[in-house]
């Protein structure tokens, strides 16, 4: 399974919404492009320091594919929600929900009203469009945040990868699996602004699912 690491730029994707990044220092690391044949580490170009900027560096941010190395924890979960978004059931959502001591953050309303909308504005009442969504949300890329210097369990889990990437420095993978998930036109107008803005799902190395809410870029909200 290929792996990529890059350094978080002028690209601040949202989901600090959700998870406010506890910045410290690293230090400055040499990273090579990825190869076929493992995990790789690519560098944002340098600009001014993290400390001239007046803010610490940030942890990188490593991409995967598939499900084979991820933990056991998250794994479960991301299994039963997308054997939930693949039963075609909109109900079915309420099994890995309640999975959670508290409910996921799925936008301004709560959970069971959000599962109701996605009905109400769904062609045939069934909400099926926002599952097959998730379900190909799943299936692609994800990338790993970490949070802190806990390395295991300050680590969030999030689908798209490009969530927390710059869109105009994809690898030719990356590429094609935005295509996948997005029209030509969707793809166009994010690179054009250089960043993803539609849905995405994140996971707790705990296996706790914290959120599935569309990307919003510059927000603040106290982490969960």
């Amino acid at each position: 399974m290929q792996t990529i690491e890059c350094t978080a730029n002028n690209h601040q994707p949202s989901w600090p919404a959700f998870f406010p990044i506890r910045a410290c220092l690293i230090a400055a690391a040499i990273l090579v492009p990825i190869m076929t044949a493992g995990p790789s580490r690519a560098q944002a170009p340098k600009k001014a320091s993290a400390a001239n900027q007046g803010r610490p560096a940030e942890f990188p941010v490593t991409v995967g594919f598939g499900s084979g190395r991820l933990p056991i924890n998250v794994a479960e979960m991301r299994e039963a929600i997308l054997a939930a978004a693949l039963s075609g059931d909109v109900k079915e959502l309420l099994i890995p929900i309640q999975w959670n001591e508290l409910p996921p953050d799925f936008g301004a309303k709560p959970v069971e009203e959000t599962l109701l909308d996605w009905q109400k504005q769904s062609h045939d009442g069934s909400g099926r469009e926002m599952l097959a969504l998730l379900a190909n949300i799943l299936a692609g890329p994800y990338a790993v945040r970490r949070q802190g210097p806990d390395v295991e369990n300050a680590k969030i889990y999030i689908w798209p990868a490009f969530a927390e990437l710059p869109l105009d420095k994809l690898t030719p993978p990356l590429e094609v699996a935005l295509l996948r998930l997005l029209s030509v036109a969707e793809v166009k107008r994010m690179k054009k602004a250089r960043r993803y803005d539609g849905f995405g799902l994140a996971i707790g190395a705990d296996g706790t699912w914290h959120a599935f809410k569309r990307v919003r870029h510059g927000e603040t909200k106290p982490k969960p």
